[in-house]
């Protein structure tokens, strides 16, 4: 562990012995990444799932970066709507255009409730060609 790239340095293994490597230094230090590159080594766990431990125990005991932070609606805009002052009229005008859009929303059904009343207009069906009928 450790150490150079020093020729005299290094030892030449084979993945089976590299596994078995790390499995000793993880017996003798404890490591979680000694025990990843273990099992990645020895094939026992896909390199994906190595990949999401890794990140996973990397990760264990920290806070996390959005923790105590507002996730809720847009509070700025909120607070603005809280003290928006409305006019009369312009309470009016939202009254009156919330009198107008009642009823048929759809342009499609608009005709066909004037030829056939409001009450048919929900329940029409399509022929064939995909027209209303």
């Amino acid at each position: 562990m450790g150490g150079t790239d020093d020729p005299s340095n290094l030892v030449e293994v084979t993945i089976e012995q590299h596994a078995e490597l790390h499995f000793a230094l993880y017996l003798e230090h404890g490591n979680w990444q000694d025990w990843l590159a273990a099992n990645g080594l020895a094939g026992l766990v896909s390199h994906e799932e190595t990949a999401r431990q890794a990140t996973s125990l990397a990760n264990k005991g920290r806070i996390p970066w959005n923790k105590g932070k507002n996730t809720g609606p847009n509070l700025v805009v909120s607070e603005a709507n809280k003290r928006r002052v409305w006019s009369e009229e312009s309470k009016e005008k939202c009254k009156e255009a919330g009198r107008k859009n009642k009823g048929n929303k759809r342009p499609d059904l608009r005709e066909y409730a004037k030829k056939h009343g409001a009450e048919n207009a929900a329940r029409r069906k399509r022929d064939s060609n995909g027209r209303f009928t």
